[in-house]
């Protein structure tokens, strides 16, 4: 099937947002991508997390730069069905009672090939370390052509149509906190499990019973096929639903939830807080991170910890 690729150009303060407003009416997800415009007189180059640093190692040295904001493209694709149509007034029209708030671009549109996005991915999509250990390979590139290392964690993944790839921010910052605090033997509910990604990474680290949710069957199915790719399917149960659907009854050891704020604040104001030991939080702005903060202590949880990257956070808590 032929889909129709919208596309939002805008700040971080209004991707979540639009995100929200568009995310009932297309198919598959929302992906943000946040891209900025490099100096070409300075010499950039890839450090060990996969991020753009300068000769001195400076990665965040632009982001505040007024001259050169961050921007975020914000991508839905809409199926060339019978639904088309529906799908795209129901868009624009979401779009229309928030550009009555704050004034936000109308998407542009552009056909797109399920089979062309793929192979647009096999171009941008390269080999990722993040943090110490975890490498991240597309099933194109044959392990034998790495550099792997004895104790590597390696993830094989083949992106699908607007689900993570662990390229984003928010992934890596949740990857490197599992990396350091997930224990061999550990309980881990993946809420909003998208790709997989994070519940795939922490049984590769040892955790022990790991249960991924996900409200989209589309993403369901995305972590089984990944799981099933990296050779643990059998070691992960994945069910539609949010993190009351999860099929543990007591607390889990870690929880992670990298998915919109307002969706955090919700989850956690219906009880979310109860279902884990240790919490990690992203797919949070930074202009965000104090209200999240805020519904972690009305939880009944202690706040530990932030992350930062770009203007991305990821935060950590523990319960009392």
């Amino acid at each position: 099937m032929n889909y129709i690729e919208l596309c939002i150009e805008t700040d971080p303060e209004l991707a979540e947002a639009i995100s929200e407003a568009i995310y009932p009416h297309v198919e598959g997800g929302v992906a943000l991508e946040q891209v900025r415009d490099w100096p070409m007189e300075t010499e950039w180059k890839a450090d060990a997390d996969g991020w753009m640093v300068d000769a001195e190692g400076a990665r965040q040295s632009l982001i505040n730069d007024p001259d050169n904001p961050v921007k975020v493209l914000v991508r839905g694709y809409l199926p060339q069905d019978e639904t088309l149509e529906t799908r795209r007034a129901a868009v624009e029209q979401a779009l229309g009672y928030l550009n009555m708030i704050r004034p936000i671009p109308m998407p542009t549109y552009k056909e797109i090939k399920q089979e062309d996005w793929a192979e647009a991915w096999k171009v941008s999509f390269k080999p990722l370390r993040i943090g110490k250990r975890i490498l991240i390979r597309p099933t194109w590139v044959e392990l034998a052509d790495l550099d792997v290392k004895t104790d590597d964690i390696v993830l094989a993944l083949d992106p699908g149509l607007a689900f993570g790839t662990g390229l984003h921010p928010t992934t890596q910052m949740c990857a490197m906190a599992l990396e350091e605090r997930v224990q061999p033997g550990q309980s881990v509910l993946d809420v909003g499990c998208g790709s997989g990604v994070l519940s795939i990474l922490a049984k590769k680290m040892g955790a022990g019973r790991v249960d991924g949710v996900d409200t989209d069957p589309e993403a369901v199915r995305a972590t089984q096929e990944n799981a099933q790719v990296n050779g643990v399917a059998d070691e992960i149960t994945v069910a539609q639903g949010s993190w009351d659907s999860a099929p543990q009854t007591g607390r889990y050891d870690v929880l992670i939830a990298n998915i919109l704020a307002p969706v955090i604040i919700k989850l956690l104001g219906a009880g979310m807080g109860r279902m884990g030991k240790l919490f990690i939080f992203s797919g949070i702005l930074d202009t965000q991170a104090e209200a999240v903060i805020e519904a972690i202590q009305h939880a009944g949880l202690t706040f530990v910890e932030q992350k930062t990257i770009l203007d991305w956070v990821c935060l950590i808590a523990v319960a009392n």
